[in-house]
């Protein structure tokens, strides 16, 4: 039985892990691509979920307004990613909007086909399982994270977070390629809040802030710091 490498990304080369070479071609012959622009919106809040989006290539964000002008980032997928699973998989509404970005590529798979897809591969039904395991520990620490972390746990929880998905080497330095605009919104912030966090955690040494952009050269004192 072959196994994927990741629990929470399913990448279409990772597909051929599944069931094999005819397998991913198969997915991608029942889906359809489409580029999207960045700004762009794939989907909103309360739509019928008919299709499960793959990311091919960009940058996807999941978002609700809470009121308006307000925007709260609940998840970002990249490269390789799925998202909107429960939604497509149980026949409810989109939870939340889907907006591009950056210019995108997805391959959307259409709702049937993706419940024949489980009927007939108990390893992709396996895989999905894992998907919406490790997304539903993702949100409650999320929203443990919201409830009780100060400003600054709350940054820090985000960025390691984005840095996991990065999956940079070891040793190297990761920049994490992200607004200051984009991790207050997923740390449900303000943008002000967070840059004045992001300054305490530089004068802390547990990040450095290079030309705006945020550099973590030893993600293990974010952890530390968490646990603190």
């Amino acid at each position: 039985m072959t196994s994927l490498v990741t629990i929470r990304k399913i990448k279409m080369k990772s597909l051929e892990k599944i069931g094999g070479i005819e397998f991913a071609a198969k997915l991608r012959r029942m889906g359809h691509t489409k580029t999207f622009q960045s700004n762009e919106e794939i989907f909103s809040e309360g739509e019928t979920a008919d299709f499960l989006p793959f990311v091919i290539k960009g940058k996807v964000k999941m978002v609700r307004f809470p009121e308006v002008g307000r925007e709260f980032i609940i998840s970002v997928f990249g490269d390789g990613e799925m998202f909107a699973v429960p939604p497509v998989f149980d026949g409810e509404p989109y939870p939340a909007s889907a907006i591009a970005m950056e210019k995108s590529k997805l391959l959307l798979l259409a709702r049937q086909d993706f419940l024949n897809l489980l009927k007939e591969s108990s390893e992709f039904s396996f895989a999905i399982i894992g998907w919406m395991c490790g997304m539903l520990r993702e949100k409650t620490s999320v929203i443990k994270n919201l409830a009780t972390a100060s400003p600054e746990h709350r940054v820090v929880s985000v960025l390691i977070r984005l840095a996991e998905k990065q999956n940079n080497k070891a040793d190297e330095p990761i920049k994490i390629a992200f607004r200051r605009q984009d991790i207050a919104e997923m740390a449900g912030l303000t943008t002000e809040t967070t840059i004045r966090a992001a300054r305490r955690l530089a004068e802390k040494d547990l990040i450095k802030i290079v030309r705006g952009k945020i550099i973590l050269e030893n993600p293990e004192l974010l952890h530390r710091f968490l646990a603190s």
